[in-house]
């Protein structure tokens, strides 16, 4: 889309506008409770944030940050998650956008090997059509939603 931009969260009042879309996405739309949305990540410098804009406004975000692999510590993997896109954009490749943007910015300025996430279980053929794969069959739950842990390598 021509007029969408996606942007590196460097400032508090665009981490807000993250914490807006993803409100409205995961507390408004698929009442997940607020206390379980804003987590300790958020706040950390380590995790950065995306935005899409369309005209300045915001309409999509995802997060990333390291994720600490027990079995393989010295392992560079980033845990990207809270990808959300307001319904009314949705379908219109903003997500891939915000995933792609993600994934680049970890494997090049972060220097990543890899990205993890926990897609909802029915989202994980999107997820598998941009390259990642089902590392595990189990299904869990967070926030009473079925998930999948998913990969891929850079």
């Amino acid at each position: 889309m021509e007029d969408i931009e996606i942007i590196h969260v460097t400032t508090q009042e665009e981490k807000e506008k993250c914490h807006q879309v993803r409100k409205e996405v995961f507390v408004n739309e698929q009442k997940l409770p607020i206390e379980e949305e804003i987590d300790e990540h958020d706040s950390s410098l380590n995790c950065h944030h995306f935005l899409a804009l369309k005209n300045t406004q915001p309409i999509g975000t995802v997060r990333i940050y390291s994720y600490d692999d027990k079995y393989s510590p010295s392992s560079k993997i980033a845990k990207i998650g809270r990808l959300s896109v307001l319904k009314e954009y949705r379908g219109k490749g903003i997500g891939a956008l915000l995933i792609s943007k993600a994934e680049s910015f970890a494997k090049s300025q972060l220097g990543y090997e890899k990205c993890i996430l926990h897609a909802q279980k029915y989202k994980s053929s999107w997820y598998e059509n941009r390259g990642y794969k089902v590392l595990n069959e189990e299904i869990f739950y967070e926030a009473g939603i079925e998930h999948v842990k998913m990969g891929k390598d850079f």
